[in-house]
């Protein structure tokens, strides 16, 4: 790949991280995409003017496509001009001073937390704009492709989001789809589900997304065992109760379990509800682990146990007869009057 050379704004004339970039741009980005935009400032003040893609992903053990797409981010904040030729080859990069904090640069706190941006429609004009975008357009066509149809303007809206509001990349975008087909599901909703957990999880790469999936799959193929499903994935409503699970709840695999096993073992059937009953209840309760469980369940076993009624004695054919009521000065006094 051809080298690239690196320019910086005279004005600039610092070699610090701007305190603007930590307040403002860096709480919402991905550790990879600051990571490479720092990696430019040292670069630049330790002189370098010659550098490649190649090069700064052997430094920062990144693929080639990791590099590209955090240039490619920074370019859209406004902190980077990438210069390429006619064939869009990247020739160069340009580091911009750091745009101010505006209406649309919302001055975070650190850690900037998981809030995730709520899905917005757009213009027939913005549309447009995507639709102008090699890269949007081989991204629905791939995507297509994976879900067998033409895709809703709907489905294409939910698409975008994930690219422009969620700032996956279109290789996470396509990872995406079609990690969600390969589960059986062509359903935008699932994917979006699936896409919203990624996004609160901090997935910014194909290596993250993928080493996520696999701890997932063994997390959800064991809690459909429970419940002893065995021929099927998670349908959607399903799928959210085991998001809520482990995300919300942050509960361990085995109480997960031990919740299923329970409701099978009250129930005889699978029931995500009755699961969740159990383990709303748990959270509620503070449960931690298996030990809390334990606990629980011994104090409940002691609470049964005082307020369970004392046996009763056990019926002969004395106790069986109704004794009768007499009146005995009534008694003695006809026995008297007799005599």
């Amino acid at each position: 790949m051809e080298h690239l050379t690196l320019k910086t704004d005279p004005a600039s004339g610092a070699t610090s991280v701007s305190n603007v970039f930590l307040d403002c741009y860096m709480p919402k980005a991905s550790g990879e995409y600051t990571k490479v935009y720092l990696y430019l400032l040292r670069i630049l003040q330790g002189g370098r003017q010659d550098l490649s893609v190649a090069g700064l992903a052997d430094a920062l053990e990144y693929t080639e496509s990791d590099i590209l797409r955090a240039l490619k981010y920074w370019e859209k904040q406004r902190l980077l001009r990438l210069e390429c030729d006619e064939s869009n080859t990247l020739m160069g990069i340009y580091i911009l001073q750091v745009p101010a904090p505006t209406g649309d640069t919302e001055r975070l706190s650190v850690p900037s937390g998981e809030a995730v941006p709520e899905k917005r429609s757009y213009s027939p004009g913005e549309l447009a704009q995507f639709a102008e975008q090699a890269e949007i357009r081989q991204l629905l066509f791939v995507c297509e492709q994976y879900m067998k149809k033409t895709l809703s303007p709907s489905e294409i809206e939910t698409l975008l989001y994930f690219y422009d509001q969620l700032h996956f990349s279109a290789d996470l975008i396509e990872y995406l789809v079609e990690y969600c087909v390969s589960k059986g599901s062509l359903s935008i909703h699932y994917i979006n589900t699936v896409a919203l957990a990624w996004a609160k999880d901090g997935i910014q790469t194909v290596s993250q997304a993928k080493e996520r999936t696999t701890l997932y799959a063994r997390f959800t193929f064991t809690i459909m065992k429970a419940f002893g499903i065995n021929d099927r994935n998670p349908v959607d409503v399903e799928l959210k109760y085991i998001n809520k699970w482990l995300k919300e709840y942050d509960f361990t695999l085995d109480l997960v379990q031990e919740a299923c096993s329970r409701t099978m073992a009250r129930l005889h059937k699978p029931n995500f509800e009755y699961a969740d009953r159990i383990l709303q209840r748990w959270a509620d309760q503070k449960v931690h682990n298996m030990n809390d469980v334990r606990q629980l369940d011994e104090e409940h076993q002691k609470r049964a146990a005082r307020q369970k009624p004392a046996p009763s004695q056990p019926a002969t054919r004395f106790s069986n007869f109704e004794q009768r009521d007499y009146n005995f000065d009534e008694l003695e006094k006809q026995l008297t009057q007799n005599s």
